[in-house]
């Protein structure tokens, strides 16, 4: 089966922004032809990668997968218009390239839904050439546009006027529509979306990279763990990540010498918690830049557990970043910091300790709970975890039901996009 894919973040963008490399190396693997529409990677410093110069069209064999990158305004900006900028640039280009010649031949087009505006390729590709494609939603919108702050009361409001309409016309021209996270399965459904057009279908992590580790000497002196207890957050540096949290429990457990965070990534909050780490005095938080995925494993195996941390806004309880599907793979005990789909998994799995989003104090809590548990103890919430991903969200699993979807909808008789209004 030929697959288009198309994805504005691509290898080597780092953590979730790799998700959908991982699920198209995984597709080649089971023999199918895959080229990816994508743009050049920028994510989430917000200027183009070293060895990339940005131009209208490149084209590259990764790992053997056909991809194409097309030009887009890189921004990874906390402001309105330069993020508008990046999504509409690459909605434009990216659809120009997929009906024109990139997405011509395939027989079904999966579309890596962060942001929405990306199923605008996909859209032209089946008013044109009658191509099927699936959604596979890993952010929802508007909710994403209306919860991140970019925009004053009276802007949201039309703003999700508009989105509502704009995700609306995309669902209804979806043949199938995958979630990441089961508690958007019945958000969308409300939108009047037929709940069996609906699948569950979490991401995954490289499993070449995040598998249980032993931690060596090379990988505790890049992190320079001091502390007899390393508790980690791994990952993106951003507003939706709510770190102000874990260093306002990190202010409460200073009273606890033997315990040390340490924050691994960057994203657009780094600088203003370096700030505050600074004027508070938190010697007992530190810094590691980002890594790249090749020894992962024993860096975050120096940890004794890792961190997981969102907003307290309704968003984020319908969704399940990509972190916690690479904590539970490399098998470590998490804290976490959030409500919805993330505490669900991390309570079942028996895997970690739970606290409120955005209550330092609680999250201080936990960490103090976690400290007490001998070694032993840790380590079977560890296997817990790992057993968890295993059964529930590894890529053996997670790929049969993506390759099913797209089989299923690559069957799908081709036919015109219509633009009628649902009554």
């Amino acid at each position: 089966m030929k697959i288009g894919i198309v994805t504005q973040w691509y290898a080597p963008e780092p953590g979730g922004a790799a998700a959908s490399s991982v699920a198209a190396l995984a597709l080649k693997e089971r023999g199918h032809d895959v080229r990816v529409v994508t743009g050049f990677p920028s994510y989430p410093i917000g200027e183009i990668y070293d060895g990339y110069s940005l131009r209208p069209h490149a084209r590259e064999f990764v790992e053997g997968i056909d991809v194409h990158r097309v030009a887009m305004y890189p921004s990874h900006s906390t402001r309105m218009i330069p993020r508008l900028a990046t999504y509409a640039s690459f909605a434009a280009a990216a659809t120009a390239a997929s009906v024109s010649r990139c997405l011509r031949e395939v027989d079904v087009v999966l579309v890596h839904s962060t942001p929405a505006t990306v199923a605008l390729p996909a859209m032209g590709v089946r008013a044109v050439h009658g191509t099927p494609y699936a959604l596979w939603i890993q952010d929802l919108w508007p909710q994403t546009v209306t919860s991140s702050g970019f925009l004053d009361a009276p802007a949201n409001a039309r703003a999700e006027r508009i989105l509502h309409r704009f995700c609306d016309l995309t669902y209804r021209g979806a043949s199938r529509i995958a979630v990441s996270s089961p508690g958007m399965a019945s958000l969308i459904e409300s939108r009047g979306v037929p709940a069996e057009k609906i699948t569950f279908i979490p991401n995954w992590p490289d499993e070449r990279a995040f598998h249980p580790a032993e931690p060596t000497e090379w990988a505790r002196s890049v992190i320079g763990a001091s502390r007899p207890i390393t508790i980690m957050y791994a990952g993106n540096l951003g507003e939706m990540q709510s770190l102000d949290t874990v260093l306002d429990a990190a202010a409460l457990l200073r009273d606890r010498p033997e315990v040390g965070i340490v924050l691994m990534g960057g994203g657009v909050a780094e600088e203003h918690l370096r700030t505050r780490v600074r004027q508070e005095g938190l010697d007992n938080v530190q810094f590691v830049a980002p890594q790249g995925p090749s020894r992962i494993a024993e860096l975050l195996a120096v940890s004794d557990a890792q961190l997981v941390t969102l907003k307290d806004v309704p968003l984020m309880r319908t969704t399940l970043p990509s972190k916690l599907q690479a904590n539970l793979a490399i098998g470590k005990p998490m804290v976490v910091s959030a409500a919805g789909d993330v505490a669900a998994v991390v309570r079942d799995a028996g895997a970690g300790f739970i606290s409120p989003p955005g209550d330092g104090a609680a999250l201080a809590g936990s960490i103090r709970d976690l400290a007490a548990l001998s070694i032993s103890e840790r380590a079977i919430m560890g296997q817990s975890a790992r057993k968890t991903y295993l059964t529930k969200f590894g890529e053996a699993v997670s790929v049969d039901a993506l390759e099913s979807l797209l089989v299923a909808t690559a069957s799908e008789h081709r036919r015109p996009l219509s633009f009628a209004t649902r009554k």
